[in-house]
């Protein structure tokens, strides 16, 4: 697929190199992170947001200070900092939300499910950022994580990184990094694909309103788990707030298939949306780019049709968040009414500003 997930990341020199290196001070670290960050133009539009990762990702490395190849392994400038900014919109719609709301005076907190999480950097970015009386916990969900009985073997994603010594780990001599976490990171291991392991995901986490709201967030998900990310806002009432951000297009698997893809009350052709294609020693081999951003832009249009909006306010947002050439610009937030106006002023905004011309 014409994924930007797949696509080859450009290396400079060696600027991964120097910022793992201890040569460097805290105040040296950060300010090289702010000058790289400025280079993108989206910090314009959210120069608050811009001006503290910096400082969040100083913590990252205060936190693993001692664990150099664990640092070396969890931070490549270019990865990190592509996480952050093709994640921005989410933290911003998230950050006000959480803070404008009033949920703690009756005693409840959000709970923050992460799909398909990777690493986990976007909610290692939220635990340093959200306040902590509002966030319960943060639920980091990908088929990828070992069983939490297990120690991370090589085709795991390792999860050292967030529960140090306090879980089984390669080495085990390394701190406990879970206790160091503002709002606690928690690990899920869920296949997507799998419909008995989402209805296990949906009774653990979905089903127990009095703990307080769930946030879905779901940043880079491929092919059909955007439809299950869907279908996962649809069919819980306990989930208040979605953020999607899509990635590549389903495979042509689909089309073989002659599928009909359903999602809520809508359907539509998987012909309308497959696209064959994938990455080979970085190059491109499938359709040019004007094709696939077209196939692109239905798939996303779909997906906001499948979003059950009886209950719910939702909209589809294009941020540029990718300038070189990539086209998955799009994302999708929900929230289940009563909207929080902070957040939908800032989500409308650019609407207005359309109308108004």
């Amino acid at each position: 697929m014409d994924g930007n997930k797949n696509q080859p990341i450009q290396k400079d020199d060696n600027s991964d190199e120097k910022s793992t290196s201890k040569c460097w001070t805290d105040e040296e670290f950060e300010s090289f992170l702010r000058k790289e960050l400025e280079k993108h133009p989206l910090s314009k539009e959210y120069p608050e947001l811009f001006a503290t990762a910096p400082k969040l990702i100083c913590k990252w490395r205060q936190r693993y200070q001692g664990n150099p190849s664990l640092w070396k392994r969890l931070f490549q400038k270019d990865r990190v900092l592509k996480e952050f900014i093709e994640s921005v919109p989410v933290i911003d719609a998230v950050q006000r939300l959480v803070v404008n709301s009033e949920l703690f005076k009756n005693g409840q907190k959000f709970t923050i499910v992460d799909l398909a999480c990777g690493r986990g950097y976007l909610s290692m970015f939220l635990s340093e950022l959200l306040p902590p009386n509002k966030v319960e916990k943060f639920i980091l969900v990908d088929q990828a994580w070992p069983m939490h009985n297990m120690t991370p073997e090589p085709h795991h994603i390792s999860w050292t990184h967030i529960y140090g010594s306090s879980k089984k780990v390669e080495d085990q001599s390394v701190p406990n990094y879970y206790d160091t976490w503002p709002i606690r990171l928690n690990t899920c291991k869920v296949n997507l694909k799998k419909s008995k392991e989402i209805s296990s995901m949906e009774e653990r986490l979905f089903t127990n309103y009095s703990e307080g709201p769930v946030i879905l967030v779901a940043v880079h998900l491929c092919g059909t788990l955007s439809l299950k990310a869907v279908e996962l806002f649809n069919n819980n009432p306990g989930v208040c707030f979605f953020c999607l951000k899509p990635c590549c297009l389903p495979g042509m698997v689909h089309v073989k298939r002659d599928e009909i893809f359903r999602v809520g009350e809508h359907s539509f052709d998987s012909k309308l949306v497959c696209m064959a294609g994938k990455w080979k020693k970085n190059v491109w081999r499938g359709p040019p780019r004007k094709v696939t951003t077209h196939y692109f832009q239905r798939w996303v249009d779909n997906l906001l049709l499948g979003m059950n909006d009886a209950d719910a306010e939702k909209i589809k947002k294009t941020i540029m968040v990718q300038h070189t050439g990539g086209y998955q610009n799009d994302f999708l937030f929900a929230e289940r009414l009563p909207e929080t106006a902070p957040v939908w002023d800032v989500l409308r905004q650019e609407e207005e500003l359309l109308e108004s011309e």
